[in-house]
């Protein structure tokens, strides 16, 4: 039995998740890593991330949530600086719902073989948390994104 759900999740939408929005900023070791979420517009979520090691940016995401039938699909594509992308042009990285409980959302990567669920955890109002986790294997701390709410 997989260690969380492999199907989609019933009458959810992007809506149910607008705890995410908000500008969060963390810490990966010594690197600076950043994701910022729109509020809901359009049916959708929108965010973006950005890793930084050191004075560099290492790479940018360009993330969604959007609605698919009675799917919430969670997409995004990987740039390098200079906006050069990781996918091909037309493809995607894709992250099927797959629970939602309180203020914790689990999606299954689907377009990759033994793919591993993605996590995002509010744990509290300023905290944010997210990991990958594979089947056979429970996520290190120093694994995980751990970013905090940032107001300005």
């Amino acid at each position: 039995m997989a260690k969380y759900p492999v199907a989609s999740v019933a009458g959810i939408t992007p809506a149910d998740l607008t705890w995410l929005a908000g500008k969060w900023k963390g810490h990966r070791g010594p690197d600076v890593v950043e994701e910022q979420w729109s509020g809901l517009g359009g049916g959708t979520l929108m965010g973006m991330f950005r890793w930084q090691k050191g004075e560099q940016v290492w790479f940018y995401e360009l993330l969604v949530i959007e609605q698919e039938g009675d799917r919430v699909w969670l997409r995004l594509k990987h740039f390098y600086p200079g906006l050069k992308g990781w996918e091909e042009k037309d493809k995607a990285t894709e992250f099927l719902l797959v629970q939602l409980q309180d203020r914790e959302a689990i999606f299954l990567q689907t377009n990759k073989p033994n793919a591993p669920w993605m996590v995002y955890r509010l744990e509290e109002d300023n905290k944010l948390v997210t990991y990958f986790e594979g089947e056979d294997e429970t996520p290190k701390e120093e694994d995980k994104f751990i970013y905090f709410r940032v107001t300005e």
